[in-house]
């Protein structure tokens, strides 16, 4: 638990490892296991990729390859 609001933390990590994908979530992009429409799954947890964020996020996953 953290005091931190998500902006203040996601200013905080690094952006070329984290991203945020959706007002309830940041993901290390190292973790990702698979990408499937407008969701995440790392390990066995299944996040959403919410509209307002997909954008920047699949910039950025272009820009990583």
């Amino acid at each position: 638990m953290t005091l931190l609001s998500f902006a203040k933390l996601e200013e905080l990590l690094p952006a070329q490892n984290f991203a945020r994908v959706h007002r309830s979530f940041l993901v290390a992009l190292d973790k990702i296991d698979h990408i499937e429409k407008n969701r995440i799954q790392i390990a066995d947890q299944i996040i959403p990729i919410s509209d307002i964020y997909a954008d920047s996020f699949y910039k950025l996953l272009n820009g990583l390859q």
